[in-house]
């Protein structure tokens, strides 16, 4: 056995750790931030006047709204450019960050990270 060996094996287990951590981060990304829309929602139901309403209601509710949909933008912008991922991939992302941020971004970050292990550059 060389050394490039275990240096690729090594590489292997990291990217493999880094998968799990991104999948752990989906699953907070969903149950952290639904755990009180899910109840918001259940109280008010698809009221998007006062939804906006209650996000833009303090300055630093505003930060945190707006906050969320730059960096929704952001992924968005990031994924149409992506080599790494294909439509069917891409499509999903979209989805998932049409959830909100803490899901579409771990959830792009695994599946780019996936893609990478199989075909590396």
């Amino acid at each position: 056995m060389n050394g490039q060996d275990e240096t690729e094996r090594t590489r292997q287990r990291g990217n493999r750790t880094l998968e799990v951590v991104f999948a752990l981060l989906l699953v907070a990304g969903i149950a952290l931030p639904y755990a009180q829309a899910i109840p918001w929602l259940a109280e008010n139901g698809l009221d998007l006047h006062r939804l906006i309403d209650e996000i833009f209601a303090t300055r630093i509710s505003s930060f945190f709204g707006w906050d969320v949909i730059v960096a929704v933008v952001v992924l968005l912008t990031a994924v149409s450019v992506d080599t790494h991922l294909p439509k069917g991939q891409k499509a999903l992302v979209g989805l998932g960050a049409l959830l909100g941020a803490s899901v579409g971004l771990p959830l792009y970050l695994l599946l780019r990270q996936r893609n990478l292990r199989r075909d590396p550059p």
